[in-house]
């Protein structure tokens, strides 16, 4: 970059030469502390108040700030010092992280319990960084910062006998837009990271922050971590027999009452409670059009026990289910199709060894109000049962069945998955999705024609 100051004289009220250039005032008066200069024959005139108007031009015409310069010089400074530090002084230690206590807001600053154990046959002498890059993991995006050792000089000096530890002590601010769990890994510290539970910010805290766009939300949504995933969500494209077989489909659930609110404190059996709604679409892209062949809208309530503990040793879950289910393709006349569903749903989840579990899920379910005037047939075609089995590594593949037995025929669905970010070094967040279908009742609108597809895509929740 070069640099050039135009058409500025400054003539320093400490004595400067009239002509000195801004990086010369500048530094003398972060020096000698004062705030006073002249510029341009206005006398005491604040630094503060020049620093807009001092400049940089590079090659390409873009200016920045001297003082955002030296502010970030600063920062690139402190993080080598730190790393330069850091690796000598924590080079033969053993170092544990303990988290904050007591409740945490975004926005809070917490104190960091930083034990030193030395596990030398001598004494150890060291001098502690004032200052340790940190990286705070927020879940949909992490933060780099610092935390700053408490006593500062005072309390850098340490001396550990053979075999004993000390502790020291470092705060952190937690962004105002942190909340549920948080990672924290002190940079270039041996110790392992530390998660904890972080609340949302106190309304005052929010005042004068800047918060990323993708958590700006939570400033005027209250209700947001009550809202989680239900069935699984894709998009794939048609390949047997071809486009116009594409599917899609989105899910999700909300719990309707506050864990931490009154009546939940009264009866925690509430927090079961939850609403639900699933889109599933059968979208022909081998059309001029790209019309929709047919969606279905299930709208849904239930009740969840997530955990019932049976004490048995190889299985990793076990909970149960049980609601009513709306499901319309939303047309009229002759093409219309309606039915309601009540559905008890008992899951669970078995180790089978390492990272490899087996999850079976049979739903038992029966009719009520089904629409008799255009498909008062379809427990025929779609039965009274879908047992869901699936065997998955929790970090790689994933196969999935649904297997439905019916007085007109069996219908059975498959679904292999595979996350991506084992492909991508993690830098893509989507599973790679395989999905065969035979049988019938797939859609509401063709429930009595047989259908046989192959369609491949990607998923967000398998």
């Amino acid at each position: 970059m070069v640099a050039a100051i135009k058409n500025w004289t400054w003539r320093c009220s400490r004595g400067l030469d009239g002509n000195s250039p801004v990086a010369t005032c500048q530094t003398y008066h972060r020096v000698y502390g004062t705030n006073t200069c002249s510029w341009g024959g206005t006398n005491s005139a604040s630094v503060q108040r020049h620093k807009p108007e001092m400049a940089v031009q590079g090659r390409q015409g873009r200016s920045i700030t001297l003082s955002a310069m030296l502010k970030f010089m600063k920062h690139i400074t402190m993080h080598l010092m730190a790393l330069m530090l850091t690796t000598t002084v924590m080079a033969d230690l053993v170092t544990v992280i303990k988290a904050p206590h007591g409740e945490v807001h975004g926005g809070d600053t917490v104190t960091l319990d930083l034990y030193l154990h030395n596990p030398a046959d001598k004494s150890i002498t060291r001098e502690l960084p004032l200052s340790l890059p940190c990286r705070i993991d927020l879940g949909q995006t992490s933060v780099t910062t610092h935390a700053d050792l408490v006593g500062q000089a005072a309390m850098s000096q340490v001396s550990i006998p053979s075999g004993r530890f000390l502790k020291r002590q470092y705060t952190l601010a937690i962004p105002v837009y942190a909340q549920n769990v948080v990672r924290i890994k002190l940079e270039i510290v041996g110790a392992d990271p530390i998660s904890f539970e972080v609340s949302k910010a106190l309304s005052q805290a929010w005042r004068g922050q800047q918060v990323p766009l993708d958590y700006g939300e939570t400033l005027a949504q209250s209700f947001l971590e009550a809202f989680s995933v239900h069935k699984p969500m894709y998009f794939l494209l048609g390949v047997d027999p071809g486009l116009d077989q594409s599917k899609f489909q989105f899910s999700f659930k909300y719990r309707m009452f506050n864990p931490r609110g009154y009546l939940t404190e009264k009866a925690p059996w509430l927090t079961g409670f939850h609403m639900a709604y699933t889109q599933r679409s059968i979208w022909d892209l081998a059309d001029d059009s790209k019309p929709f062949d047919d969606t279905s809208y299930m709208p849904e309530l239930f009740y969840e026990i997530p955990k019932i503990d049976i004490n048995v040793e190889r299985i990793a879950a076990f909970g149960v289910q049980a609601g009513f289910e709306h499901e319309s393709n939303g047309k009229g006349g002759e093409e219309s199709r309606s039915t309601n569903r009540l559905y008890l749903r008992p899951i669970v989840g078995i180790h089978v060894v390492n990272n490899i579990y087996l999850k079976i899920a049979p739903q038992l379910f029966t009719y009520v109000n089904n629409t008799d005037s255009t498909n008062e047939d379809l427990m025929d075609y779609r039965g009274y049962v879908d047992l869901k089995v699936g065997i998955f590594d929790s970090e790689s593949l994933a196969l999935t069945s649904h297997l439905w037995w019916a007085s007109k025929g069996t219908s059975v669905q498959l679904d292999l998955t595979y996350p991506m970010t084992k492909l991508l070094s993690k830098s893509f967040n989507l599973y790679m999705h395989a999905q065969y279908f035979n049988g019938y009742a797939e859609t509401l609108l063709h429930y009595t024609e047989r259908q046989n597809a192959f369609r491949m895509g990607f998923s967000i929740v398998r």
